[in-house]
């Protein structure tokens, strides 16, 4: 799920009920706090499924929850009724929303008056989710030269984002490219931004609490320049450990459908405060998910028909921004801060790459139904996103397929992508930004502005 989670999900369509599963997840059960989090619990609640689809059997095919809580009680999801979780069921995928969360951290207070780690409140409605039926857990399988696009979110924020420092919940794009080799280590692509920044130690199958191998893939934390373990960010978001290492993750779902291999990756974030020991505590809490598609030119004007997922707008929809910051990048594995990056958002000054960052803070997420759930139709060298319940086109785009880099096409918005806000229409994002879509067998991912302070992503699955 976009927050970093990884979750199992079953449905008893007989009972109209669900069970979901968290097996990892950094999200806390409360706000206030940060380690106490819904990893290890199991909810189980009621759904319903919708009547104003534009078909009958995309009613049947779409679960609305109604309702989620622990066996015991002592945990239950808050559903906004006008902007519900909703999941998108069919041809070996499962795409759409999960419950979300408040989330809201006043910080440890280090000395009187000054806090490390603060977290602005948020709330979530619900976190963007894809999962699959059928996985592959061979990795030899996997391995491959791949484009990544994706969005991650920082709950902390980075130094980029305003002249005072941290304002918390930075969004960061995923837009690279990297070879997986078959041992599960990641080659860095020359010149590619963050090359291989989703992956730490090499790729291995992750263990179940019961020893047994689950049939996804987990990859830990490798020591930073100082010797702590950290798993990669996305961008230049920062995290804070003095003592104790991360406990973040990746998780890898590779899925499989109809034969073609679908890989995405989730951050895991960790953090953990320790009041009695400030030092000892890490936050290193970014999350975020990705999709990733094979380097291998797609046909002109080869995509064709429906297809249905959730959006980044339910995460991170209106996008502030602080504004040009002389805030300077940090070096990495495979980033050059004395290079230019057109493909990032900030300014080359003097040799020094700038980055800048914005914030989606509470009232940025977006309830607008038609902005967090898209249907998207593609026709030959366009594509429009079309609102579920009502079939009304909400965006459209432009699609090149020449491609600098083979299974990358150029999109670029001939229309306002809009939520609605208090006073009207917010854009989300604007008439001429361009973006990037990748394919991987019946499922399509998107990311648009990636070289500004406001991305978006979407994935889909295909369904007509």
């Amino acid at each position: 799920a976009g927050s970093g989670e990884y979750v199992k999900v079953k449905f008893d369509t007989t009972k109209l009920t669900y069970q979901l599963q968290f097996l990892e997840s950094s999200v806390p059960t409360s706000a206030g706090q940060v380690n106490n989090t819904r990893a290890g619990l199991t909810i189980s609640g009621t759904f319903h499924h919708p009547t104003n689809l534009p078909t009958a059997e995309q009613n049947r095919c779409a679960f609305v929850l109604d309702s989620g809580a622990t066996s015991d009680g002592a945990y239950s999801v808050t559903i906004n009724r006008a902007d519900p979780p909703m999941l998108f069921v069919g041809n070996g995928v499962v795409g759409g929303g999960i419950p979300g969360a408040t989330i809201a951290f006043a910080g440890l207070e280090v000395v009187p008056g000054v806090f490390l780690g603060t977290v602005p409140s948020r709330t979530f409605d619900f976190y963007p989710f894809i999962g699959f039926v059928e996985t592959e857990t061979d990795f030899s399988k996997v391995a491959g030269n791949y484009n990544e696009v994706g969005i991650h979110l920082s709950p902390l924020g980075g130094a980029a984002q305003s002249a005072a420092g941290l304002v918390g919940w930075e969004p960061d794009v995923v837009n690279w490219n990297q070879t997986f080799n078959a041992d599960g280590s990641c080659t860095i692509t020359p010149g590619s931004d963050y090359s291989c920044q989703t992956t730490g130690t090499p790729w291995t199958l992750r263990k179940n609490a019961d020893g047994s191998a689950d049939n996804v893939f987990v990859s830990h934390p490798v020591p930073n320049a100082f010797g702590l373990p950290v798993y990669p960010m996305a961008g230049q978001a920062a995290n804070l450990m003095i003592l104790s290492p991360s406990q973040a993750k990746g998780i890898m779902i590779v899925g499989k459908l109809n034969g073609v291999l679908v890989p995405v990756v989730i951050r895991v974030g960790y953090t953990y405060v320790d009041a009695a020991n400030p030092l000892a505590s890490v936050g290193d809490a970014e999350v975020g998910i990705s999709m990733l598609s094979p380097t291998t030119a797609i046909a002109a004007n080869s995509l064709k028909g429906g297809y249905i997922g959730a959006t980044s707008a339910s995460a991170c929809g209106v996008v502030v921004s602080g504004g040009e910051v002389n805030s300077f990048a940090i070096a990495g594995p495979s980033f050059n801060p004395n290079v230019p990056h057109p493909d990032l958002p900030g300014r080359f000054v003097n040799g020094s790459f700038m980055p800048e960052a914005g914030t989606c803070n509470d009232g940025t997420a977006v309830s607008t139904l038609a902005a967090n759930y898209t249907s998207t139709l593609f026709q030959g060298n366009t594509a429009a996103f079309i609102d579920p319940q009502t079939s009304s086109v909400t965006s459209q785009f432009t699609l090149d397929y020449t491609q600098a880099t083979p299974g990358k096409v150029k999109v670029t918005a001939t229309q306002d992508f809009n939520a609605k806000g208090a006073n009207g229409d917010v854009a989300i994002f604007s008439k001429g930004d361009t973006g990037w879509i990748v394919t991987a067998g019946n499922v399509y991912a998107m990311v648009v502005n990636n070289s500004k302070v406001n991305p978006f992503f979407t994935v889909g699955a295909f369904v007509q």
